[in-house]
């Protein structure tokens, strides 16, 4: 099988996963509110959880009431339903916070929330970055200890000449 080919097989099996689940990213106004769906909480919003398609087949619509938005403020928001037919694939569904007191408060949370996340997303970086390294170190010192370790072969190649016998030697 060549190369192309099992890219291809990758390619469309990786794609065949990708669409077998239902993304739905609950989100907030302002962000930072605690995800609880149906008594678990999936932590803070924005949050994309995912549900196998097969669950949700034939059905019109998907109710996500049993989700709730609560902000550090003790405000409270409920989810509502999204119309599958006009979203198919994935959904992403905002709760705004209600008119209640104490919003500054709310809103300090969400930029704490949006730091740890972003500080979460380097340190994610700067992990595989540091993957990436030592996978080529080790690739680099395993090239060299072959090279080291391969036995060292010397061609000789003699010819006639006038005046007897001609010998070049080289060593790889």
């Amino acid at each position: 099988m060549s190369k192309f080919h099992i890219v291809m097989v990758v390619v469309i099996f990786l794609s065949g996963c990708a669409n077998s689940q239902y993304a739905i990213q609950f989100d907030s106004s302002p962000q930072g509110a605690a995800l609880v769906c149906d008594g678990k909480n999936w932590g803070y919003t924005p949050e994309t959880l995912y549900i196998p398609k097969k669950n949700i087949k034939g059905q019109t619509e998907l109710n996500l009431s049993g989700c709730t938005a609560t902000w550090v403020s003790g405000a409270q928001n409920r989810y509502g339903t999204v119309p599958l037919t006009q979203y198919p694939d994935s959904v992403r569904i905002t709760a705004p916070r209600p008119d209640a007191p104490n919003l500054e408060q709310d809103m300090n949370f969400a930029l704490k929330v949006q730091q740890f996340k972003y500080q979460q997303a380097q340190d994610a970086a700067a992990a595989a970055a540091k993957a990436w390294a030592d996978l080529n170190q080790s690739l680099k010192d395993t090239t060299e200890s072959i090279r080291k370790n391969t036995p060292t072969s010397t061609y000789t190649n003699c010819y006639n000449t006038f005046g007897g016998v001609s010998c070049n030697s080289t060593s790889y």
